[in-house]
């Protein structure tokens, strides 16, 4: 009680020092408080960006394509787990995709590119690139390619022009082929913009000679709060299949493999 004694009376003897101090210890703790918001906020909002145009809220590969990223890395269409991943409860949607990389080339131009073999139907359930079109139109079949403002800026193409494609397909062999641009999205994130493309699922599975096989089944999940539960239903109902079920270590994947190796 003293030192307590002690204490107070030496708070009271110079009042405006003490309130001085109390200001600003109140000012750095509001600050710091203030920036951890701010911090969680933006990293909140990547995460949205991510998962709302491109990634989905969780995907399923083949276990080890994660982090090899090699296409033979695959899992096959009769497997059906699209149908086993939309009964889960939480599930909202679900899309089967083939990724890869791709360099594509109009006259002089090239530019690698991270290409997304999507389908049009179930696609727009799970993303929302299709929303983000800012001339031309979505994907409805055939030789079709969807690419960003960056990417077609640097190539010089608008809708109603044509990129070639030459990639490395799934058997080693080299596949190329001619894609109408028919649409240019913008979302305002430079990585997507800069050097992702979409295609409908029956050209990226020629392109790539990936016939009856998908490198992902992407999803949408109903509550964003219970991802991390809807992910572990999701490994319960398919732990004898050999996959794995990504939730939010995806998106830090997705950005580490957007910029393609040439």
């Amino acid at each position: 009680m003293a030192w307590l004694r002690l204490a107070f009376g030496n708070l009271r003897v110079n009042r405006r020092r003490t309130a001085i101090t109390l200001l600003s210890v109140a000012v750095g703790v509001g600050g710091l408080v203030f920036l951890w918001a701010f911090i969680d906020g933006i990293n909140a909002q990547m995460i949205n960006n991510m998962t709302g145009y491109v990634t989905g809220d969780l995907k399923v590969h083949q276990r080890g394509f994660h982090d090899d990223r090699e296409m033979n890395i695959a899992l096959a269409e009769r497997w059906n787990l699209a149908e086993d991943v939309s009964a889960v409860t939480g599930v909202a949607a679900t899309t089967p995709r083939v990724t890869g990389h791709a360099l594509a080339s109009r006259a002089d131009q090239s530019r690698a590119l991270q290409v997304m073999g999507v389908d049009s139907a179930t696609e727009p359930h799970v993303t929302r690139l299709d929303r983000s079109i800012v001339r031309g139109r979505y994907l409805t079949g055939g030789n079709e390619i969807l690419v960003g403002v960056d990417a077609a800026s640097a190539l010089d193409v608008s809708p109603g022009d044509e990129l070639v494609l030459v990639v490395q397909a799934a058997d080693g062999s080299i596949g190329a082929d001619r894609f109408e641009v028919v649409g240019v999205f913008e979302t305002g994130i430079k990585r997507i913009d800069g050097f992702v493309a979409q295609m409908p699922l029956a050209a990226a599975q020629s392109l790539y000679a990936f016939q009856g096989r998908f490198t992902e089944i992407a999803a949408r999940v109903q509550d964003a709060d219970r991802l991390d539960e809807v992910v572990g239903t999701v490994r319960d109902r398919l732990r004898d299949q050999n996959v794995e079920v990504l939730g939010s270590c995806l998106v830090d994947g997705f950005i580490r493999s957007l910029v393609p190796e040439t």
